[in-house]
């Protein structure tokens, strides 16, 4: 058994793997990581983090240490994935090398988009040959949402939602339905410019904590896989485990 932790802005997942099968699954905000607060590991064999947070990676990883006696493997700029990265390993995050990896492993043979739709929104180009093309970096819904709420004097603060007409006759509908359409207009455009591009056809993946509402923003989202990044952290691990 090993566990893998992934780190997110929002929250953090931790995810026990029996070989390559995913056997038990938990999440928690981020800010009780950050304060040391821990599920207990259970009896695993190995443990993989990959963090965008600092301050939680700080407070994870000597606990880690401290429960197991085994060291985490921290996924960074040189860890071993076997993917080529057409992008500066320095400055890509964690979790986006990890979904390049589950895409690897679980979608072989594919040239995939894998929209990741988290605290921010990821565009990641993975090629059929195992390599991660690049991608783009937009707002999350949650955080365009939020925004509007913070920057105006009387707008609502509005929850995601499935995607409306562009005429409505309610504030809190008018707000759904203009960010809704933004990210869908956002999405299409990615995916076709890419395919332009790079002159490929391309299947289109939705992951990450609003990946089940989002979906609806894209006509070429065909598929909703939310724990992409965990499974891809824990064929990292086997990836640098290999005996």
């Amino acid at each position: 058994m090993i566990l893998t932790v992934l780190v997110g802005n929002t929250n953090a997942r931790f995810a026990w793997f029996n070989g390559r099968r995913l056997a038990r699954f938990l999440i928690l905000p981020t800010l009780e990581v950050r304060r040391g607060r821990l599920p207990g590991p259970g009896r695993v064999d190995g443990l993989a983090v990959a963090s965008v947070v600092p301050e939680a990676t700080n407070k994870l990883m000597p606990g880690l240490r401290q429960r197991t006696g085994i060291e985490p493997l921290l996924i960074g700029p040189r860890t071993r994935t076997g993917l080529r990265f057409d992008y500066r390993r320095e400055e890509l995050g964690a979790d986006r090398v990890c979904v390049a990896v589950g895409v690897n492993c679980s979608l072989p043979g594919e040239d995939v988009i894998v929209f990741d739709f988290g605290t921010a929104t990821t565009a990641n180009v993975i090629l059929r040959e195992g390599i991660f093309a690049g991608g783009a970096i937009l707002p999350g819904v949650r955080m365009s949402l939020d925004c509007l709420a913070a920057g105006t004097a009387r707008l609502p603060r509005v929850l995601p939602g499935r995607g409306l007409g562009p005429v409505q006759h309610t504030t809190r509908t008018a707000i759904r339905a203009g960010v809704a359409a933004l990210f869908a207009g956002g999405i299409d455009h990615i995916v076709s410019q890419t395919e332009n591009r790079l002159k490929r056809r391309f299947l289109v993946v939705a992951t990450g904590g609003a990946a089940t509402v989002a979906r609806n923003y894209g006509s070429r989202i065909v598929s909703v896989r939310p724990r992409l990044a965990s499974e891809g952290l824990g064929e990292t691990w086997y990836r640098n485990h290999q005996r």
